[in-house]
């Protein structure tokens, strides 16, 4: 049987796994601390010797990566590591059919296969058009936006772009007050300077700092403030979080009606499904002044499989052997 080799290369983690092709469950998932290899290559190396598909089985491989592919080389956004699509190629093999995605196309991609039971509905509207445009937003390590156009025959089209590096938003006193302490530090402040772990941490500081208060802790040590649930700046934090998504994604809705929803990845939000449902995200993302009537209809859900990314990259690898 065919299999595809498929990865999702985060500023954190890299997700190995196995999939045969035309089918969409990974297999024989690792998952990899980046800081613990010089370079892909030999996290690649790890994977393959221990896994149990030799490569002469491997007929495609399809890499979801955390930055731009369409540069000469290719930089991780949130990460050392960089490569040539040539250099991948190479390692590979060139009987190989090689595929580079950004990590959000590749969420993208997974909207293909996606069951009702992957996904949460937040908010009352539920109906999708599914020849409709969608938008994929994700909070992590970074903030990853695309532009997802569903196609009758053959992928999906992702249309590229860096959309977690748009200006931040600001609607209200607090957040000009956070806006004001991100630029003691950043001259220009992006939506992922809030939207992502480091953004939790940059959320903390400033109302902390309202509050009189000098203290930043790590995204790790909020989760537990929220999970002990005896720190009101951190319950705070998690709530002007979710209140800045729904502006960043009110946004994208204005800019493409996107009709076919939103879907909400990434490794933050799907982990406060409870407190995204409770939160002002909704009220935030329509309060678009007289375009919210345009707004408001729009669904958006969170995607709770585990591995969306490798989902899409094994979606795209089917379509890649098809073609060839």
């Amino acid at each position: 049987m065919s299999h595809a080799l498929i990865a999702d290369l985060g500023g954190t983690n890299a997700r190995f796994a196995l999939v045969p092709i035309h089918q969409y469950e990974p297999l024989e998932v690792r998952v990899l601390p980046c800081e613990n290899y010089d370079n892909f290559f030999s996290a690649a190396a790890d994977y393959i010797e221990n896994c149990s598909i030799d490569m002469d089985r491997i007929d495609a491989v399809v890499l979801a990566i955390a930055g731009p592919v369409n540069q000469p080389v290719i930089q991780f956004s949130n990460n050392p590591w960089s490569f040539t699509r040539a250099e991948v190629q190479s390692y590979f093999g060139d009987n190989k059919a090689v595929a580079l995605l950004n990590d959000f196309d590749a969420v993208g991609h997974c909207l293909e296969i996606l069951k009702p039971s992957d996904i949460v509905v937040i908010g009352e509207n539920s109906t999708v058009d599914p020849k409709g445009p969608c938008w994929v937003v994700g909070a992590g390590t970074g903030l990853g936006i695309s532009c997802v156009v569903p196609q009758e025959n053959g992928p999906n089209v992702v249309l590229p772009g860096e959309g977690g590096h748009v200006d931040l938003p600001s609607s209200n006193e607090v957040e000009d007050d956070i806006l004001k302490f991100l630029r003691t530090r950043h001259s220009r402040v992006s939506a992922e300077r809030v939207l992502s772990g480091m953004g939790l941490e940059n959320i903390y500081e400033a109302l902390s700092l309202r509050e009189g208060v000098q203290k930043r802790l790590s995204a790790p040590e909020i989760g537990e403030a929220l999970k002990a649930g005896n720190d009101p700046i951190a319950t705070a934090t998690l709530e002007q979080f979710f209140v800045f998504l729904g502006r960043v994604i009110g946004n994208l809705v204005l800019s493409v009606e996107s009709r076919g929803g939103v879907y909400i990845a990434g490794g933050i939000v799907p982990r406060y499904l409870n407190e995204i449902l409770e939160s002002g995200f909704r009220e935030a993302m329509q309060d678009k002044g007289r375009m919210e009537e345009f707004v408001s209809p729009i669904p958006t859900f969170v995607v709770m499989s585990e591995y969306p990314g490798l989902m899409g990259c094994a979606c795209y690898a089917s379509h890649l052997v098809s073609k060839a």
